[in-house]
């Protein structure tokens, strides 16, 4: 119990605390994790950005699999800890959340999107890869149904795509910086279902490290910033973050 009060008093007394989720706090929701060794991408072959560009069949099927992601999206709703990360970007302007997650579903738990930096992009998105602009993704789920050719870009009839970062697609740059200045002007870093092997996300910690940030790090399993933390709890989140929201 100590150590949640701790937990309270770090987030409360800090000027500007950067969160960073990954998928574990997604599955508690019911939704699978992509890279488990039960997860998505162990029972269908990834589509790699460069076969998204030429290939109008691995459009479609990038569509087709978006269409059946948001059927499970549809049923899922955010849990304790997204209402956890959300009272902590909730208390002061200053505080951000970076996430892994593609989902939507920090935002459905009411956290605006000025204060979100999703690095690995939306799925309820669909962005030009020309111009940028974002497109109407229910068009795109329609010629899909219908078996319609895909529509082009809105504003310059460029290509479309589900905004999620793909197999070999560049991160998005802006998104990047903006995720690196927060956490170097951090004074506390709060990690929350995410293992830190998936790059350049792993990285993230150790900016805020190298500034003095705390860091405080809540996973089920160790991560190999563990024994730099100031506060480790391996545990469910549910089970920590249920806790946690009593003691705001």
């Amino acid at each position: 119990m100590k150590s949640l009060e701790k937990i309270i008093d770090l987030i409360k007394s800090s000027s500007k605390t950067v969160v960073l989720t990954g998928a574990g706090i997604s599955t508690e929701s019911g939704l699978p994790d992509f890279r488990s060794d039960n997860g998505f991408w162990s029972k269908n072959q990834p589509i790699q950005f460069k076969d998204f560009l030429r290939d109008q069949d691995q459009r479609r099927l990038s569509w087709s699999r978006n269409i059946e992601l948001h059927k499970l999206l549809e049923k899922i709703t955010p849990n304790s800890g997204h209402e956890f990360v959300k009272n902590i970007i909730s208390l002061n302007r200053n505080n951000i959340l970076i996430t892994q997650n593609i989902d939507g579903l920090h935002q459905q738990s009411g956290i605006t999107e000025d204060q979100i930096i999703e690095i690995h992009g939306s799925a309820k998105k669909a962005a030009c890869l020309n111009c940028f602009q974002v497109n109407a993704i229910k068009t795109f789920h329609d010629a899909i149904i219908r078996d319609l050719e895909l529509p082009e870009c809105s504003n310059c009839n460029g290509i479309v795509k589900v905004a999620t970062i793909s197999f070999g697609q560049p991160m998005n740059e802006q998104d990047m910086i903006k995720a690196s200045n927060f956490s170097k002007e951090c004074d506390l870093m709060v990690v929350m279902g995410s293992s830190l092997k998936v790059m350049p996300a792993g990285k993230i910690p150790e900016i805020a490290i190298s500034s003095s940030a705390k860091l405080i790090i809540l996973n089920r399993e160790k991560t190999s910033y563990d024994t730099k933390a100031d506060i480790v709890i391996n545990d469910e989140l549910k089970n920590i973050c249920s806790k946690l929201n009593k003691l705001f």
